[in-house]
């Protein structure tokens, strides 16, 4: 998978979309609308502008906040994808949204016991940011043990690089973007539940029904299969994606192709 851009390709089709949607911002009689896309804060405000719930995480001001996001986003889901399959895309990105935007709605409401601030100023919140920490979590439960070069240089371990960002978040709950920290807390808890579904360990009750489907039993078909796709995830877990072999990339990417 190349960094072109590729229609049919799900990421690269998220990826698009943002950035559509970015420059389109920038044109003379529609920059105007952008904020009516930014998700802003207090029930009473939501309830008149539902639709923000969807539209935020596809909008963003800033071009290195879009960069900065479709980079984790690509670099995240790329990985995802090797492991999963396609069919996570598209859930894990709005599990991650609307969970970034409830987290957002109830952690500022929690601001003025925290700080003492009985009337803080609350901007809105825009961005894929929650998105992509969904996208970022759920492979760090799968391959934490993965070696990044960080800055192309210093080795660091999947583990280190998402404790730190864990920390980050939770230093800024209450900080001049508190509001983006308590988003990115809520996508990666929507990671982690999205990927446990998934796998299978924890069940959720659909009309009565739980269904249980194993992220490594996507396409069972014998026991032998499930031997060697444990035997997979458990080398990449230890060494990451690129330790594998070609033959045994094609074959997990066969097995699990969506």
């Amino acid at each position: 998978m190349g960094w072109g851009i590729d229609w049919n390709n799900k990421l690269h089709r998220l990826v698009a979309i943002n950035g559509l949607l970015f420059v389109l911002l920038f044109l003379p009689g529609i920059r105007s609308l952008a904020s009516w896309l930014v998700l802003p804060w207090g029930w009473q405000a939501l309830l008149q502008r539902p639709w923000t719930l969807v539209t935020y995480m596809f909008s963003h001001q800033s071009f290195w906040h879009l960069l900065w996001n479709m980079v984790m986003l690509v670099w995240a889901g790329r990985s995802l994808v090797d492991l999963l399959g396609t069919r996570i895309i598209y859930p894990m990105y709005l599990a991650g949204g609307l969970a970034g935007a409830v987290f957002f709605e109830l952690g500022m409401g929690l601001i003025p016991w925290i700080s003492g601030n009985s009337n803080p100023v609350v901007p809105g919140l825009i961005g894929a940011s929650a998105s992509a920490m969904a996208f970022f979590w759920a492979l760090v439960l799968l391959t934490p043990d993965q070696t990044l070069l960080l800055f192309g240089i210093l080795p660091l371990r999947l583990r280190w690089l998402a404790l730190g960002l864990a920390l980050y978040d939770v230093i800024g709950l209450t900080g001049a973007n508190a509001g983006g920290h308590w988003a990115h807390i809520g996508g990666a808890l929507a990671g982690i539940i999205v990927l446990r579904y998934l796998q299978g360990r924890w069940g959720f009750a659909f009309w009565g029904k739980v269904s249980s489907r194993p992220v490594a039993k996507v396409r069972p078909r014998s026991n032998d299969i499930q031997t060697e796709t444990d035997r997979l995830l458990d080398k990449i877990s230890r060494s990451g994606y690129s330790s594998l072999k070609a033959n045994e990339k094609e074959w997990l990417d066969r097995q699990h192709r969506g």
